[in-house]
């Protein structure tokens, strides 16, 4: 598969996107878009780190429609990846070849992203974890804050991403986390592992009992006036599963999840969880 062939596959992969979504994908929901698809494909998980031309590291913004798409463009995604590290074919075998193709697909304009115009990165470069170890279900994380530490279980990983169970209670401590008679709160929040993977959260301990205070598959949320071709998500709002199941919600249930204050995100990235956590609140989750 020659580099031309690679851009073209992209191509129809940010096309997929847009037809999904309605709207084109930034930087950072295309780069989302292909580490959640090399999961199994490389090694180790991946994680991309860009600059801009004017030096400084982009952020892209905070919200993400990636936990919305369905697992078609995933797979979509997977298969040139994967084309990719076939050996033989003299194309991105490796992480740093990868990246130069990104690179060249990002600025070549091809790539008609919402936020970025042709020519604006400077630098893209692909990030190993190593050694570190993916956070599986029952894996109890615990997580820095500005007012102590808390304690998070990994309810689930698919489609929208890594499911997080959060428990309410502040501790003081690294060594005095422990969740197993905290209170949950009721509504798992998707994120992802990056924090788990450069080491900014610990993984301490593995309690599957826990795990019965979540629902073991849980579902995204859609606001009522949410565009998205084919569907209607009713006068409050609907919740979506996994496997792409959709149920209209009721009144209580899109004020207790959020809907109704304005407050419910479909996902977080973690760093923004862990600068949002002493913030929840039981209108939120």
């Amino acid at each position: 598969m020659s580099g031309d062939d690679v851009k073209s596959k992209l191509v129809a992969i940010v096309s997929e996107f847009s037809e999904m979504t309605g709207s084109l994908p930034s930087l950072k929901e295309f780069l989302q878009l292909l580490e959640w698809s090399a999961d199994g494909i490389y090694s180790t998980p991946l994680a991309f780190e860009v600059t801009l031309v004017d030096g400084s590291v982009y952020s892209g913004p905070e919200d993400s429609k990636v936990p919305e798409l369905d697992d078609s463009i995933f797979s979509d995604a997977a298969d040139i990846l994967a084309g990719l590290f076939d050996e033989g074919n003299g194309v991105g075998g490796s992480p740093s070849e990868l990246a130069a193709i990104l690179l060249s697909f990002i600025n070549s304009g091809m790539a008609t992203l919402v936020d970025l115009s042709d020519g604006g990165v400077s630098r893209l470069s692909i990030e190993s974890a190593g050694n570190a170890v993916r956070p599986e279900p029952g894996d109890i994380l615990a997580v820095p804050s500005v007012d102590g530490w808390r304690a998070v279980i990994v309810v689930a990983r698919n489609r929208f991403g890594v499911a997080l169970g959060i428990f309410r209670d502040r501790f003081d401590s690294l060594d005095s986390v422990n969740p197993r008679h905290a209170t949950a709160y009721r509504f798992p929040v998707y994120s992802d592992d990056a924090q788990v993977l450069n080491g900014s959260w610990e993984i301490i301990n593995h309690e599957e009992g826990l795990l019965s205070a979540f629902p073991a598959e849980p579902e995204i949320y859609h606001l009522p006036n949410s565009v998205w071709p084919g569907q209607n998500f009713g006068e409050f709002g609907a919740a979506e599963d996994p496997s792409g199941n959709i149920r209209l919600i009721d009144a209580d249930e899109a004020r207790a999840v959020g809907i109704v204050s304005g407050s419910y995100r479909q996902s977080y990235t973690s760093d923004f969880l862990q600068q949002s956590l002493r913030n929840f609140t039981d209108c939120k989750h």
